[in-house]
């Protein structure tokens, strides 16, 4: 297990555990691609790409490009945090789940939007409750589906999923550098620093669930190849190679 390192700043970690350690030594099919925990195409279930990654890592500019093309449909999962407006996040991001009543308690508020949304994997998050509803993982789409989830979410969901006739296919987007996930946060103005800090040393220390649950990482690098080919095209690319492995 990691060792818990307590409040270095995002460049200190640069140094003390950088974020390509976590793949370097992996084997690479694909540029900017690399197989953490190999699996192999089940014929006898359907394909289901989970797509996780560190704050700032840039999944959505990863999913988008194949999103627009057909090539994969997104998964709209369930949330209770306020949709961030300011943002300009689309009203169709997530199923915006109902608020906590006075007279419910926060345990019988959860077990309310379980049943209330028949959300088959749920978690409460920084005081949001997030999850997958029923209706969403059956509802036909174009193209392979990818789930946005975070890392508790790919530990549930790879054992619930086959249950439903689905295999479920992990891929961690990774960002450049620690730096860069602190920088993240604190630019989309919902923290303040101390309060982004937490939410990088969270990141920080999920490092283990990844490494332990992601079949495949992809180094969303925002520094061009030597060819000049920019980061996150290689990403996309990536991302597509594995849509193409599998569907």
């Amino acid at each position: 297990m990691l060792e818990k390192i307590e409040k270095p700043s995002p460049a200190e970690l640069d140094i003390i555990y950088p974020i390509k350690s976590i793949y370097e030594n992996l084997e690479s099919e694909y540029p900017n691609l690399y197989t953490n925990i190999g699996v192999k195409k089940d014929i006898s279930k359907a394909p289901i790409i989970l797509l996780t990654g560190m704050s700032g890592s840039g999944k959505d500019s990863v999913l988008e490009p194949l999103l627009e093309s057909s090539e994969a449909h997104h998964i709209v999962t369930a949330t209770s945090r306020p949709r961030r407006i300011a943002d300009n996040e689309p009203e169709g991001a997530y199923i915006w789940m109902r608020d906590q009543l006075e007279s419910e308690t926060r345990g019988e508020y959860l077990e309310y939007l379980k049943e209330e949304y028949r959300l088959i994997e749920s978690d409460d998050h920084y005081g949001n409750v997030y999850g997958l509803p029923f209706m969403s993982l059956m509802k036909d789409g174009v193209g392979i589906p990818i789930l946005r989830v975070d890392i508790n979410g790919i530990i549930n969901l790879n054992k619930l999923l086959p249950l439903y006739r689905f295999q479920p296919i992990s891929v961690g987007v990774l960002p450049d550098s620690w730096t860069q996930v602190y920088d993240a946060i604190l630019g989309r103005g919902c923290e303040d620093e101390d309060e982004a800090k937490e939410r990088l040393y969270e990141d920080f220390n999920n490092i283990e669930m990844y490494v332990k649950n992601a079949n495949y990482f992809i180094h969303n690098s925002r520094v061009s190849d030597i060819d000049g080919c920019c980061g996150l095209d290689i990403s996309v690319e990536a991302l597509r190679f594995l849509v193409k492995k599998f569907a």
